[in-house]
């Protein structure tokens, strides 16, 4: 009876005991509460009273700044150059006073003065006989000119004279085009295309250029200067542009090829096709067939392109590069065969290793250091997969060898029935080109292909099979994309020169710039010819030029103009 007595005082002393103890806990936790909300209290007063502060900085920094603008003097000759006395108009420099921005040479350094005349009204197109212009207007405008050992800088000053007509009774004068408010002319804008494309460098790296040749830091434009040049003839580059398109419709062939395009953190890609007559260049955010699918609409000759999947899509007939199987061939070839070198070098040490008998040790005076720990020689398991190893390489190397020496036979000018220098009558026909390719396979079936690259590139054949000896019924068509492939490599050149591009409006009106110099170039027609007329906005004589519209091509113009 005691025990359970003691049992039940010990109980209620541990219920007592717990009932204090989580009363001083709460009690605790409510101060806690309590300091929180003053300090919340506290910090909500000091937001007020900074809220109320700025509110006073505000109000006095204002009256400091009326006080301020009233003491401050007026111009006293602000807006007496003006004609029209107006609140509303900013008073601007006075009368006479230097401008910033490119200062005009000096009268004696013009090279070549120019007037420019009237004989029609442009206004309302009436004859201007007899009628003497009242008033002129000079622009100066800094230009190249050749010479015999290079280019000279000139100042040409253009004087336009203004006239009353009298019929419409306005005042009108000869325009300059785009060459109105410019200060550059046509042939130093020339000058910097064709280094751009050709060269492929940066653009501060052809402001340095444009400074070794007129040794003068005056007269060299800026880089944004460069850019609104490209913007400038947008209009111009679009009609040659959709002549270039048009061309490609109806030519027999068309290489095609891609290439990365970083635009500002962001994949872009720069296409290139090449057809008889013309080179064009697309810049696209998409590597997918939409880029080209309107061009290949309907389109009735071949296209020539590598195995991308994006080409497979277009309804058109295709000749597949043979290089390209080649090449692949030849890599995995020399892969296993330095495979097959590296461990056949193994088993050989390994074999001279066990072979070398071993000698008594002879009184050789201890050296300091550590003694050259002796080669270990390899066991049966790793000599096992050495051999393994050099009799994979030698299959592999072996079936690659086979193929490479099948296609390669397009190239060949040993006369043989499938080149593509062998006269289109001797050639061999597709389907027996075919079978011919089927048959190298079935001989690989019984022993299997030697890896999966093989593996793959036999499906490939199969899958393929009617796209790859297109050439051989087909004049003018070649089994290689290299044209695409020479024509994209200028600006791979580029772009690990410049790294990125910003600006993908600049870069499409850019890549017109780069069809119509490579055009020329596949032409054999001078650049400088065809630029500069279009510059004039002459679209019809550089289409004559390059053939792609009937008439006589106009006379070569001068640069300097």
């Amino acid at each position: 009876m005691v025990l359970w007595l003691l049992l039940i005082a010990l109980f209620v002393g541990v219920i007592i005991y717990l009932i204090s103890h989580f009363r001083r806990i709460i009690r605790r936790r409510e101060a806690e509460i309590l300091r929180f909300k003053q300090e919340e209290r506290a910090s909500e007063l000091k937001k007020v009273q900074l809220k109320e502060n700025l509110e006073k900085y505000k109000r006095k920094n204002k009256k400091l700044q009326e006080t301020a603008r009233k003491k401050r003097k007026k111009r006293s000759d602000a807006g007496k150059h003006r004609d029209v006395d107006s609140k509303n108009k900013r008073s601007g420099k006075p009368k006479g006073a230097g401008g910033g921005g490119l200062k005009n040479p000096d009268p004696a350094e013009i090279d070549y003065t120019r007037h420019h005349f009237l004989k029609n009204c442009p206004n309302c197109k009436k004859s201007l006989k007899g009628v003497e212009p009242f008033d002129d207007h000079q622009h100066v405008i800094r230009d190249f000119e050749k010479i015999k050992r290079g280019l000279k800088l000139i100042y040409i000053n253009h004087v336009i004279h203004r006239y009353r007509c009298p019929h419409c009774k306005k005042i009108v004068s000869r325009s300059l085009g785009k060459l109105k408010w410019a200060r550059y002319g046509l042939g130093m804008i020339a000058f910097v295309l064709r280094e751009r494309i050709k060269r492929g460098g940066s653009w501060e790296g052809l402001r340095s250029t444009i400074e070794h040749v007129i040794h003068s830091k005056k007269c060299i434009p800026a880089v944004k200067t460069f850019i609104d040049w490209i913007r400038k003839y947008e209009d111009e580059m679009e009609i040659v542009y959709d002549a270039f398109i048009e061309a490609i419709k109806k030519s027999g062939f068309a290489h095609v090829d891609e290439t990365g395009l970083p635009m500002d953190g962001s994949n872009y890609w720069l296409w290139v096709i090449v057809a008889a007559e013309v080179v064009l260049y697309i810049s696209s955010p998409s590597r997918g067939s939409a880029t080209i699918k309107d061009i290949f609409h309907d389109y009735e000759g071949i296209l020539l392109s590598d195995f991308w999947s994006a080409y497979n899509k277009l309804d058109v007939e295709q000749q597949k590069c043979l290089q390209h199987v080649v090449r692949e061939l030849r890599t995995i070839s020399l892969k296993e065969l330095g495979k097959h070198d590296e461990a056949e070098k193994k088993l050989k040490e390994d074999d001279t290793l066990k072979s070398r008998e071993k000698d008594e040790v002879a009184s050789i005076p201890k050296g300091r250091g550590r003694p050259p720990k002796d080669p270990e020689p390899l066991t049966s398991k790793k000599r096992e997969e050495l051999e393994r190893i050099k009799e994979q390489g030698k299959k592999v190397s072996g079936q690659a060898r086979t193929f490479i020496e099948f296609f390669r036979k397009a190239w060949k000018k040993d006369g043989n029935d499938m080149s593509v220098y062998t006269p289109l009558k001797q050639r061999a026909s597709i389907m027996e080109a075919e079978s011919r390719l089927n048959a190298l396979i079935n001989e690989i079936q019984p022993e299997g292909p030697a890896n999966s690259d093989i593996e793959r590139l036999i499906a490939r054949f199969e899958k393929y099979a009617p796209c790859l000896f297109t050439y051989l019924e087909n004049p003018d068509v070649l089994p290689d994309n290299n044209p695409a492939e020479r024509a994209i490599r200028p600006f791979v050149v580029q772009r690990n020169v410049s790294r990125n591009f910003i600006n993908p409006k600049v870069m499409r009106i850019y890549a017109k710039h780069l069809s119509l110099y490579h055009t020329c170039m596949r032409k054999k027609v001078n650049y400088e010819d065809v630029i500069i007329p279009l510059l004039k906005g002459d679209t019809g004589a550089v289409l004559q030029l390059l053939g792609l519209k009937e008439g006589k091509p106009p006379p070569t113009l001068p640069c300097k103009e």
